[in-house]
């Protein structure tokens, strides 16, 4: 795993007092889960150097498709794994739920169900994606209770969601569809908000093993099928055409998107004072940007509006014109004395704020590039965000940044103070 992923994956563990630890598993500054725990969940190191990277607590889920390289799953069994290594009993709970674990010889238990050590591991995921969401004790020792007698390809489903292709008018639809648990052998799928079709888990086990690429009756399905599989009614036109609506609205990279773009709602709250949403007008367009108030120097991330995943956000640095005196004969602006590291610049790079009184200076763009395609717009301006942060080290990372660690402006920017950059015409 890469150092920037190990940045933004946190497993943390604060004690309250007494036998009470609260843990909270994190993925980028978006809060997955916490509950709290009789003991804690922190990975015991056992002194060699190399003990962080050789973790025998990595273990994966083996039991569902997708929670084998699901980061969630993985970490909710070494918190598990971490808490047998303290004790044989004890529980993890809210004011809503609790869950008992116990280890006898070699048999598993959770709240007096007997299963093995992968069937725990595959349940584990559901079990505490849930566990901060219910507000009623009852409801969820009932969801519990179904949960342990689920195939784990459903288990996983209901952490992961059902990847669905059908086809509108003969475009090709990507969505994610919620699944949950009705019964003890029920499950349900949300064809729309509180529409939910009900199927057999035998039935509902086929139909995602379809959307893999296996051959059933369900293959190729479509939504209104789906819905007539299920209820033996057929949906009117008007309610068809209001299911594929919430599909789309649904679909993959519209989720992915819209939770990229959460995490840089997350970022300016995190690092309030230091990390900023803004907007700059570019060609009469609106567009939305991220300023960063790094340990040296002023950034500004903007969505070049491209949609290609890898370079789609363009990087400047910004700086006051009040560290520079302007010539008007030639149109530049010279760097005062007491700034380091700048050169003359070229009237064309100036900008305003809303006020139309204060000035800047872009240079730019930067090219810091992603090392892979398809990212989303958010992950990107967080990584960028993240790097220019602590620009002073990342002058020594990042080659395309190595030439700005000389220039020091005297004054820096208020960024409370600017809203929306513009450039005359």
């Amino acid at each position: 795993m890469s150092d920037e992923k190990l940045k933004n994956r946190v497993i943390k563990v604060r004690h309250v007092g007494g036998n009470c630890h609260q843990v909270v598993l994190s993925t980028r500054a978006r809060q997955l889960t916490t509950f709290m725990s009789t003991v804690s969940t922190h990975t015991e190191y056992i002194g060699h150097r190399y003990y962080r990277r050789h973790n025998s607590n990595a273990h994966s889920v083996r039991e569902g498709n997708d929670q084998t390289v699901n980061y969630f799953g993985k970490a909710c069994v070494k918190i598990l794994n971490n808490a047998f290594k303290r004790a044989n009993t004890f529980a993890f709970f809210n004011a809503y739920g609790t869950l008992i674990f116990q280890k006898l010889d070699k048999k598993y238990f959770l709240n007096g169900n007997m299963l093995t050590k992968t069937k725990l591991n595959s349940v584990l995921p559901s079990i505490l994606m849930r566990l901060p969401i219910v507000k009623d004790s009852e409801k969820f020792d009932i969801f519990v209770d179904n949960i342990l007698t689920t195939d784990p390809v459903i288990t996983s489903a209901i952490v992961n969601k059902i990847e669905y292709t059908f086809y509108d008018n003969g475009a090709k639809v990507v969505t994610l569809l919620n699944v949950e648990k009705t019964g003890r052998e029920r499950s349900a799928i949300e064809l729309y908000e509180g529409l939910w079709v009900d199927f057999k888990d035998s039935q509902m086990k086929s139909f995602i093993n379809s959307c893999k690429g296996n051959k059933n009756k369900f293959l190729a399905i479509s939504p209104e099928e789906l819905y007539y599989l299920s209820r033996g009614e057929f949906l009117s036109p008007l309610e068809i055409k209001t299911v594929y609506a919430f599909l789309e609205q649904n679909r993959k990279s519209s989720l992915v998107e819209k939770r990229s773009m959460e995490l840089f709602k997350d970022l300016t709250e995190r690092f309030k004072g230091k990390i900023f949403e803004k907007a700059m007008i570019v060609d009469d367009d609106k567009k939305q940007c991220m300023a960063v108030k790094g340990k040296q120097l002023d950034w500004i991330v903007v969505d070049r509006g491209y949609k290609a995943g890898r370079q789609d956000v363009s990087t400047y640095l910004i700086i006051p014109t009040s560290n520079f005196k302007y010539e008007r004969s030639r149109k530049v602006y010279i760097p005062l004395g007491e700034t380091q590291g700048l050169n003359n610049l070229n009237i064309n790079n100036v900008w305003f704020d809303k006020s139309n009184k204060n000035k800047y200076l872009l240079l730019g763009p930067i090219c810091i590039d992603q090392a892979h395609t398809g990212i989303s717009i958010g992950d990107q301006f967080a990584a960028r965000s993240m790097a220019l942060l602590n620009d002073v080290h990342s002058f020594e990372q990042v080659s395309t940044l190595r030439g700005y660690a000389k220039m020091k402006p005297v004054d820096r920017i208020d960024w409370d103070a600017v809203s929306t950059l513009f450039r005359k015409q």
